[in-house]
């Protein structure tokens, strides 16, 4: 949240443009993670929910990472143009790949986590009957 809100005052070219609506949009998706397990929204779903929400910020936080650096990296004469540069979309797409493939393997291990816990607690039962 830290690093979101600071961002604000760093993007400042001309008034409100895409790093803050973006920023905003990391603000909601926290605090909706965060509410996510007090409330009864998602059902069984709550722990994949949380989980998902919480890594899309990471993503979210790429973005102007990679836009950043590409821009305004090497010094003198950066490898990017600007934000709309093919260099950066592909980059941040290589982000948004590797976000699907990490939240995929999120969820797998939590199925894995919950079905292991389901058995531990039914296990002892059937071995007493």
């Amino acid at each position: 949240m830290l690093t979101c809100v600071t961002g604000f005052g760093i993007f400042q070219h001309g008034g409100f443009g895409k790093p803050h609506a973006l920023g905003v949009i990391t603000l909601v998706v926290l605090v909706v993670a965060a509410l996510v397990p007090r409330t009864r929204w998602f059902g069984r779903a709550a722990p994949y929910v949380e989980t998902l929400l919480y890594t899309f910020t990471y993503f979210f936080h790429m973005v102007p990472g990679i836009t950043e650096s590409l821009t305004r990296l090497p010094n003198g004469k950066p490898l990017a143009s600007g934000p709309d540069d093919p260099l950066v979309l592909r980059w941040v797409g290589v982000s948004l790949a590797l976000f699907v493939v990490g939240a995929a393997l999120q969820v797998v291990a939590l199925r894995a986590r919950r079905r292991r816990e389901a058995a531990a607690r039914t296990e002892p039962r059937a071995a007493s009957t």
